[in-house]
């Protein structure tokens, strides 16, 4: 089964290798360092990448790519991020294992969709009978594909035939290569398939699903900033800074697809052409902790049914989120 989630596996701390944008620390400043995973979790913050602006008096933000969310979680119990940007879920992982973060912010709403040739397919009840390529067993999207599917009367183990694959890259590519003919992708990897193979389209979305389901105005806040504690606590007007900073910046890539597009080639590994094209599918919309907590927390609660090690084995407490 499913119990094991590859989130549990972000907590094994492993050598790893970073990407680090070169900032030189000014004499007698205190450096922050801000560490985004590569790909769409760290897409708001692009800009901040690349122009490593000053945010704060007295501070210098240094800024690193990571590579998975492994690496992440490696990075973050060492204490060595003191800003990351992570799935939600695993923020509230690391929480409830007795690391000292804080959820500072809610960075997009949502990036998984169902893709594939066949347009009869409409509705979820539409996938009863077909074969499915998934990634990240047991991860936040097959929770979710899961449980979409038992809401429209489908059962995930009978039903339909779920096929597990490594990775959204490697199930990209047989998408294209039309050796699986349905999958559940991320973006950007919806907006590589679709620019590769002219006879692929979106067919089912994730997001529009659980605001139907959930009967919510939002979708669900799939990716997070995290703040160490010690941090929010000690350089409270930086880290109030540095949030404005990234509304700012998430703004701006909204705005400016094609110039984000750009940047993320550069720092995220993320084709410029498809990160132009995903732009408007990675429902990117910044919103501080308390903006927006009863979403966070009604989130956390529909993981934990599902599979309570999801989210760490518990709710975290009200120490869990940043204040204003």
């Amino acid at each position: 089964m499913w119990k094991k989630t590859f989130i549990t596996g972000c907590l094994i701390l492993i050598l790893v290798v970073a990407s680090p944008l070169l900032t030189a620390n000014k004499a007698g400043e205190t450096p922050i360092n801000v560490m985004v995973l590569s790909g769409t979790t760290g897409l708001s913050l692009v800009k901040l990448l690349e122009e490593q602006p000053q945010i704060a008096p007295g501070v210098t933000f240094n800024y690193t790519v990571i590579k998975s969310p492994d690496q992440m979680s490696a990075k973050i119990i060492a204490g060595e991020a003191d800003i990351a940007a992570v799935p939600t879920n695993l923020a509230s992982i690391l929480y409830n294992r007795g690391i000292p973060v804080q959820l500072a912010a809610i960075t997009n709403w949502g990036v998984m969709y169902v893709v594939g040739r066949d347009a009869t397919i409409t509705t979820w009840a539409d996938l009863k009978g077909k074969e499915i390529g998934v990634t990240g067993k047991g991860s936040t999207p097959d929770l979710l594909f899961r449980y979409f599917l038992q809401a429209n009367g489908i059962d995930p183990e009978r039903d339909v035939q779920i096929r597990y694959y490594a990775s959204p890259a490697e199930l990209a590519q047989l998408v294209i290569a039309d050796k699986v003919h349905l999958a559940t992708l991320p973006e950007p990897w919806i907006t590589e398939a679709l620019s590769r193979n002219a006879a692929l389209r979106v067919l089912l979305d994730y997001q529009k699903e659980w605001a139907r389901l959930e009967k919510r105005d939002v979708s669900y806040p799939q990716s997070a900033l995290v703040v160490k504690t010690q941090l929010a606590v000690e350089k409270k007007a930086a880290v109030r800074a540095f949030l404005q900073a990234a509304a700012a910046s998430s703004a701006w890539v909204v705005e400016n697809p094609s110039a984000a597009g750009v940047l993320a080639e550069k720092h995220l590994s993320i084709s410029s052409t498809a990160a132009t094209a995903a732009i408007p599918r990675c429902n990117l919309r910044f919103d501080e902790t308390h903006q927006v907590q009863p979403e966070i927390g009604y989130f956390l609660e529909k993981l934990y049914s599902f599979q309570p090690q999801s989210i760490g084995g518990k709710l975290p407490d009200e120490g869990f989120y940043l204040q204003k």
